[in-house]
């Protein structure tokens, strides 16, 4: 397991002892042009409940399409493009598949 010394939200799995099941990263540290699929909303309340109206749920599978890391990270998710700004995907747990 990975170690990461993020502070998560109240609503992390993750929150205490910051480690990360194998093969998962951060939103914010995946490439562009990469499919991934959401392990984990590290967040609780009204961030939550927003990133799941815009259709991010736990299993779904979508593709970054831009990550600058100075800007926002652009998906496509359920055929929509989102641009989350970089607290949100600091939040956002996701593990690659192919």
């Amino acid at each position: 397991m990975k170690t990461n010394n993020r502070k998560h939200g109240r609503g992390c799995a993750y929150r205490n002892n910051c480690a990360l099941p194998e093969g998962c990263v951060f939103l914010n540290n995946v490439k562009e042009n990469t499919s991934v699929e959401l392990e984990e909303l590290c967040s609780n309340g009204r961030l939550r409940r927003k990133l799941q109206e815009m259709g991010l749920t736990k299993g779904v599978r979508f593709t970054v399409i831009n990550n600058t890391h100075d800007g926002p990270v652009v998906i496509n998710v359920r055929g929509s493009k989102l641009a989350l700004g970089l607290g949100m995907s600091e939040k956002i747990m996701v593990k690659k598949f192919a």
